[in-house]
């Protein structure tokens, strides 16, 4: 029990602060000029809708970001909504994000939905570099839920492959300015790797009523 306080606690410092970021518009360059570069990724799911979060932040900074698809609280069925990857079983979207230059790391990822939310037992380290007037590609990662009980307990198995030639034409379709020609792919010469950050520790947040006075 201790354990699971001490991930639960860790989890909910960590989305303390972490804001999503938002995709370049869709008519943007790359700026050789600019002291940024751009961050390319995609984020998928299988199984039911929810927040879908991986949590990155430069190397030494406290300071996190978050890849978000879906949300922890809607009314929306995900049939209502679009999505840039969607199949039988499977949905996702795909980045570009505007970054300054320097080194950054994938460290730790979220799901909500409704009142439970879940984060892994492990922080971890997926590096990538941002080169001013460069693209970077730090590949797909997918969220599988292996086990749901109920709102208490859940665990997740996050991968991350190597889904270039997918997400590529769905970049250039979404971000048509973008020069696709040279970009630096972080996971061309990497294997798959599932499980970042081991299980998950579900933590449940109970809406507690307000007094109201008479």
């Amino acid at each position: 029990m201790k354990k699971i306080r001490l991930l639960v606690s860790m989890l909910f410092l960590l989305m303390l602060g972490c804001s999503a970021v938002d995709n370049v518009p869709s008519g943007y360059r790359l700026n050789s000029d600019a002291n940024s570069g751009v961050l390319l990724a995609s984020v998928s799911y299988s199984g039911s809708y929810a927040e879908h979060s991986m949590l990155f932040r430069e190397v030494g900074s406290t300071k996190w970001k978050k890849l978000k698809v879906g949300a922890q609280h809607t009314l929306l069925p995900p049939g209502m909504l679009e999505w840039d990857i969607e199949k039988p079983g499977l949905r996702g979207q795909v980045f570009a994000v505007e970054l300054p230059a320097g080194e950054y790391e994938f460290a730790s990822w979220y799901v909500g939905s409704g009142v439970s939310s879940t984060g892994p037992v492990n922080l971890f380290s997926i590096r990538f570099d941002i080169v001013a007037g460069h693209a970077v590609y730090a590949g797909n990662f997918h969220f599988v839920k292996e086990i749901s009980r109920a709102v208490i307990f859940a665990r997740f198995n996050v991968q991350l492959a190597n889904e270039f030639e997918r997400d590529a034409p769905l970049i250039s379709q979404k971000f048509s300015a973008l020069n696709l020609e040279y970009v630096d792919n972080n996971v061309a010469r990497t294997e798959s790797i599932s499980r970042l950050g081991g299980g998950g520790a579900t933590k449940v947040t109970i809406p507690m009523p307000v007094p109201v006075n008479y």
